[in-house]
């Protein structure tokens, strides 16, 4: 374990240095950084110098201790502001803040690395140590009271007696009250740290994890609520409302990134248009604090980290905000200098565009002109069905072998076809006679079986076919309502869209239509 874990640390110095380089600006050697380090019970070893940036833990340098455990980080330039970290040898650390002063010392022990801390000639690291150990004190107080509480909790009430009902409620009662006194005692201490150091990284971190206070929803005079939605929306518009969207500091703590990740993937709704309108908010109010165009770091850090995060989404559809943001900022040059000026990366993002646009959720699915196996043409199209599957396969994917059989046997065993589903196989090749083999040996005749005999349909850029299989799911009207998806949960997909379609009135097999026959090439 220690093996890989120094394979990582060396990997990420690797990476993490020369990016660290690109983004120095302060040069000022008169004050440039000197960090002088002395851990007691270390000697003659390394020591490294890390910082947070988002989740990750990279490493920025590295220095050796004499034999008093005594080192130095020095350099002539400032590095950029954020929460750093000095790593030991067994990969035990602690955090300091640096910023505009990296000039100071910093004293402790190998016995206990964080009680023993010291800084000195550096106010923001005080403030900093002070409220860590403000913080750690309250935990250690607070956590008896969760225990109590969670014994109250798994207790089983059905055999109490009224009094130890009454007991164990008002017991309860007391505890939460401990808790939110030490609580609020916490919130008290942090808001008399950002009154005091309005403009410190600590001030601007405490701001980013403070939990957003919600008013009550607005009741007419009977006391009735007037507006359901009131809390949502609340919380949409003002969950960063304290962070300070301007200060690129933020960006090498783990704050930011989790502020990110907690309201995109908790906070709202789950459906492309709610994500794409708090995206499109969030980034214009982050080029009006920043002040610094598409060049501003918060801006670039916050719309790559959304573009990779919506590349392969958690849930199916949200695909359709990582082709909002190629759109709409990436496309039209939304972007700092130096990314636009990377030709090769630009003309990946314009290549994943293409073949991502025509197959989003909600979208008419492309028509294509493909033979079948009975000699005729066949649009995509014209198949009548309510609801109509697709699957893109290759007779030579070892793991279409196993899917496309599997799906067909289930879609025999639900009789899809007579509850008016269209099964329509894609063979992505030429070779007919491994196509008619493979049709006859896994039974696949009540399937439309077609493929494009010239390869002139675009279909691998339209339906974005980089690999095989691939699903789609099509409703009466062509409109694509689902992707990507193996074949058991096609199957829970069509039983619930056909139980609704049921209210409506009974399903009608599929029927086709076809085209003249005409030559293909063999």
């Amino acid at each position: 374990m220690k093996k890989i874990l120094i394979y990582v640390l060396i990997t990420c110095f690797a990476t993490s240095a020369f990016a660290q380089k690109k983004s120095k600006e302060k040069v000022n050697p008169q004050n440039a950084r000197r960090i002088e380090v002395q851990i007691k019970g270390l000697s003659d070893t390394t020591l490294l110098l890390g910082y947070h940036y988002g989740s990750k833990k990279l490493v920025l340098d590295t220095i050796r201790l004499d034999a008093q455990g005594r080192g130095a980080f020095v350099g002539d330039t400032l590095l950029d502001g954020g929460l750093y970290l000095v790593i030991t040898p067994n990969f035990r650390y602690f955090e300091m803040i640096l910023d505009e002063n990296q000039r100071f010392s910093v004293i402790t022990d190998t016995t206990d690395l964080f009680g023993k801390l010291q800084f000195i000639g550096s106010e923001a690291n005080e403030v900093f140590l002070r409220y860590q150990r403000k913080s750690s004190e309250i935990y250690v107080t607070r956590q008896p009271y969760f225990e109590k509480l969670k014994l109250y909790y798994d207790a089983d009430t059905t055999k109490m007696s009224k009094k130890q009902l009454e007991t164990r409620r008002d017991s309860i009662a007391i505890l939460q009250a401990h808790i939110k006194q030490l609580r609020e005692e916490m919130i008290s201490y942090e808001n008399q740290i950002i009154a005091n150091h309005p403009t410190s990284l600590l001030a601007s971190i405490l701001n980013t994890t403070k939990e957003l206070e919600i008013p009550d929803y607005p009741r007419n005079e009977q006391g009735e609520i007037t507006d359901s939605l009131f809390k949502y929306t609340y919380m949409k518009r003002h969950y960063f409302s304290r962070v300070n969207l301007g200060d690129d500091r933020l960006l090498r703590t783990p704050v930011y990134e989790g502020k990110l990740e907690q309201y995109f993937d908790r906070e709202l709704i789950q459906v492309p248009d709610s994500i794409i309108t708090a995206v499109d908010a969030l980034l214009a109010d982050i080029l009006a604090q920043e002040g610094k165009g598409y060049e501003g770091r918060m801006y670039y850090y916050t719309l790559n980290h959304l573009f990779m995060k919506y590349q392969n989404p958690k849930y199916m559809g949200l695909d359709n905000v990582f082709v909002h943001l190629m759109k709409d900022y990436y496309l039209p040059h939304k972007l700092p200098a130096r990314v636009i000026a990377d030709t090769a990366y630009m003309a990946k993002v314009k290549d994943r565009y293409d073949k991502t646009v025509f197959n989003q959720i909600g979208a008419t699915a492309p028509d294509l002109l493909l033979y079948n196996n009975k000699n005729f043409w066949q649009r995509l199209h014209s198949i009548d069905a309510d609801f109509t599957v697709v699957y893109f396969y290759d007779t030579d994917c070892g793991h279409c072998k196993k899917i496309i059989p599997e799906w067909h046997d289930l879609f025999v065993a639900n009789k899809f076809r007579e509850r008016g589903v269209a099964c329509v196989l894609i063979y992505t090749q030429t070779d007919t006679t491994h196509w008619q083999k493979f049709i006859a040996e896994k039974s696949l005749q009540d399937c439309y079986n077609v493929f494009d005999p010239y390869q002139n349909t675009n279909f691998r850029t339209l339906y974005d076919i980089y690999s095989t299989p691939v699903s789609y799911v099509f409703d009466r009207n062509k409109k694509i309502i689902a992707k990507r998806l193996p074949p058991e949960t096609i199957v829970e997909l069509l039983n619930h869209e056909l139980d609704k379609k049921k209210k409506q009135g009974s399903a009608q097999p599929a029927k086709q239509k076809t085209l003249p026959p005409a030559k293909t090439k063999k």
